[in-house]
This record gives structure tokens, C-alpha cells and sequence, in this order.
């Protein structure tokens, strides 16, 4: 009612109308862009979940090395629960979840080749875990150009 009243002060009334119907589509159209969450949000939430890895530290023994791993399953567990809408976003949760995963297996193969004393085995643990930890840069640098954007 309020808005009628200012309209019809200044303005004719076939301005009046488009003002109006102007005034509406704005509204619904910035109700409507703030339903999902920006780019940079789930950015945020990615990167801030991932930085977790940050804080874990090498473990001193082999029997810190399943700890290790079940850490990294959970922050992996917490990057699959972030709702990612932005295709080149999701591709890049998608491969770190893959990174998480192929290190945590590798640490827990890892310390089972280490109790079984199977060195052959264990050399293969520790090459997987070489693999997934060289492609934690690439992911993490191309998660940071994105975001950037």
C-alpha cells in the first residue's frame, strides 16, 4: 500500500505500472537468486572441510597409521556431506573423496603389510600412498583457482 502511495505522487500512470510490475520481478528474482548458496559458499565449505588435513600430523609408529586413516575417512565423510551444485566444483569434491579414499586404504594396507611382514605388499601400500598424496596438490591448487574466480 505504502509503495502505491509513492508511485502515485510521481509518476503517470503507464509508468506507474511498469514500475511496479518492475519492482515485483526484482523481488522474486533476489528471492529466487538467494535460495541456493553462491559458488563461493560451497568453495568455502570444501576448502575449509579439507584444510582439516592440515592439522593431521605423520604418525610416529606404525600403529599411528590406522588412526591416521580413520581420520582421514572422516573428513572425507564430511566432504561428501557438503551439497555441491557447481559442476566444476563437484568434480572437484568428487576427486578429492577419491584422494581421501585411496589414502586411507593405503595407510591401512600399510599397517597390515607392516604386522604380516610382507614386503611386498607393503612396498605396494606405500606407492598408492605416494600416488594419492601427489595428487592432493594438483586438486587442491585447481580447487583454489576456482575459487578464486
Amino acid at each position: 500500500m505504502q509503495l502505491q502511495k509513492i508511485l502515485s505522487l510521481s509518476l503517470p500512470n503507464s509508468l506507474k505500472r511498469y514500475a511496479v510490475i518492475t519492482a515485483i520481478s526484482m523481488t522474486i528474482g533476489l528471492g529466487l537468486y538467494g535460495c541456493g548458496e553462491s559458488k563461493i559458499s560451497q568453495c568455502n565449505k570444501v576448502v575449509t572441510v579439507a584444510n582439516k588435513t592440515k592439522a593431521l600430523s605423520a604418525p610416529q609408529d606404525i600403529s599411528g597409521l590406522v588412526p591416521l586413516a580413520e581420520n582421514i575417512d572422516q573428513i572425507r565423510t564430511e566432504v561428501q556431506a557438503i551439497p555441491v551444485q557447481e559442476a566444476k566444483l563437484k568434480e572437484l569434491q568428487v576427486q578429492l573423496l577419491g584422494m581421501y579414499g585411496d589414502a586411507s586404504q593405503a595407510l591401512k594396507a600399510q599397517a597390515k603389510a607392516t604386522e604380516a611382514k610382507d614386503s611386498n605388499a607393503l612396498t605396494k601400500a606405500k606407492q598408492d600412498l605416494e600416488s594419492a598424496a601427489s595428487k592432493e596438490n594438483d586438486i587442491a591448487d585447481r580447487l583454489n583457482a576456482l575459487c578464486a574466480k
